[in-house]
């Protein structure tokens, strides 16, 4: 409720600007603390996933800098909350992106593994993880970004326990790394 002063301006755009990411911040602690309770339905995997990774392209910060890849079968249903299914890709898929380092990939492949299951990839060619921080990965405010919140991981551990599924990771320092859900 100021009235506009070019000499304040700056001051104040860096208020809203770390306003913002506080309330980022505290929204991940929140989601990690008490992720919200699924209501699982079935949902037609690949027209969700598509989705989400469609929204996520669009980002500017992304664009003539990370090409993505998607492939999955039509008519594979899952039983889950669409919610915490765009929430778990969502944040595998900024991981991925954080990891590349100028141009890359990020290939998001859904395929059935077995009686009654299915497994979800997301692979990127970026730096990789260091094999002393793989065990390091999913433990909350773990990160090796200067400004990561290290809750990424371990909010998308969270929501899948209710779920029976497990996560796993392969990386390879300096080829990219596979989440495996």
């Amino acid at each position: 409720e100021l009235r506009y002063d070019p000499e304040r301006a700056p001051l104040l755009s860096i208020v809203l600007r770390e306003a913002d990411r506080l309330s980022t911040l505290v929204g991940h602690f929140l989601l990690y603390a008490r992720p919200p309770a699924g209501r699982p339905e079935p949902v037609e995997a690949a027209g969700a996933l598509r989705e989400t990774l469609e929204l996520f392209t669009r980002q500017e910060r992304l664009k003539n800098r990370i090409e993505t890849r998607f492939s999955a079968p039509e008519e594979l249903w899952i039983a889950i909350d669409p919610s915490h299914l765009q929430q778990v890709l969502w944040n595998l898929l900024v991981n991925a992106a954080e990891a590349i380092e100028g141009e890359g990939r990020i290939e998001v492949a859904l395929f059935a593994a077995g009686d009654r299951r299915v497994c979800l990839e997301v692979r990127d060619t970026g730096t990789g993880i260091a094999p002393e921080h793989l065990a390091l990965i999913f433990d909350p405010f773990f990160s090796t970004k200067p400004a990561g919140t290290g809750l990424g991981l371990s909010i998308v551990q969270r929501i899948l326990e209710p779920y029976d599924c497990r996560l796993d990771v392969e990386s390879t320092p300096g080829r990219g790394s596979t989440f495996r859900i």
